[in-house]
């Protein structure tokens, strides 16, 4: 905004040029040495103008770069999400990433998840989406299961060690002071799941009581062949 300020005082001094100058005219002689001393003072203010649009082209060129940067590191993010996914899916994929830090696929699905999901807090905050107050309240969340625990626990000194710069410091930072404060509570129970052997199964048709079934059908039967026979002799003593 500033750069943009200069600009357009800069312009509008240029256009108003020929009013000053006219008002410096006294209406009886003209000093043109004068006004030539003052119009070489323009050369100053174009020299200005040329380097701040040359300022805007540095800027322009450095915001394009840090865009395609950002573009190649969301293309590797993605890249190694999806690799991620396949050995969350596949226990061969899995054990291809060297040995289990945890004692079962299902939780070794578990700490991959939580390298995703602190992964995803990492790029949002190093392009300034995410606040330190969203940080930590996002990680007071996930840091409050046992699985997110275990993750940090074992991962914290990874990204300490391993991504350099003063967001990336920053960032460590916020997750550790946020861990150590869960941590002095008990980690959330999950809820209770319902196995499929214990739901409730409709009762069965039983066995013993076939007999019932037959009884019923052969009073339907008899109950239809009185009526059947009835009708008979009634149409015979009508004739």
């Amino acid at each position: 905004m500033a750069i943009l300020l200069l600009v357009v005082v800069s312009v509008g001094l240029v256009v108003l040029s020929p009013l000053a100058l006219r008002a410096l005219d006294n209406g009886d002689q003209v000093d043109w040495n004068r006004l030539s001393d003052i119009g070489e003072t323009y050369g100053a203010v174009s020299a200005i103008v040329a380097a701040v649009a040359l300022l805007g082209v540095v800027v322009s060129l450095v915001t394009q770069s840090r865009e395609a940067s950002a573009a190649r590191k969301n293309a590797r993010r993605g890249h190694h999400v999806e690799l991620m996914r396949m050995a969350m899916d596949d226990p061969r994929y899995m054990e291809c990433w060297g040995p289990y830090l945890t004692d079962s696929f299902a939780a070794e699905g578990q700490y991959t998840y939580v390298n995703l999901v602190v992964a995803h807090w990492y790029s949002e905050y190093e392009v300034g989406e995410m606040s330190d107050t969203l940080l930590r309240a996002t990680a007071t969340s996930v840091f409050a299961s046992a699985p997110g625990r275990h993750y940090w626990r074992n991962a914290g000194t990874f990204w300490r060690d391993n991504y350099s710069g003063r967001r990336a410091r920053r960032f460590h930072r916020v997750l550790e002071e946020t861990y150590k404060e869960t941590i002095k509570k008990l980690p959330a129970t999950p809820p209770a799941t319902v196995a499929p052997e214990s739901l409730p199964v409709p009762d069965a048709p039983r066995a013993d009581r076939w007999w019932l079934t037959v009884l019923v059908a052969a009073g339907g039967g008899a109950a239809a062949a009185l009526v059947v026979v009835r009708a008979v002799r009634r149409a015979l003593r009508g004739h």
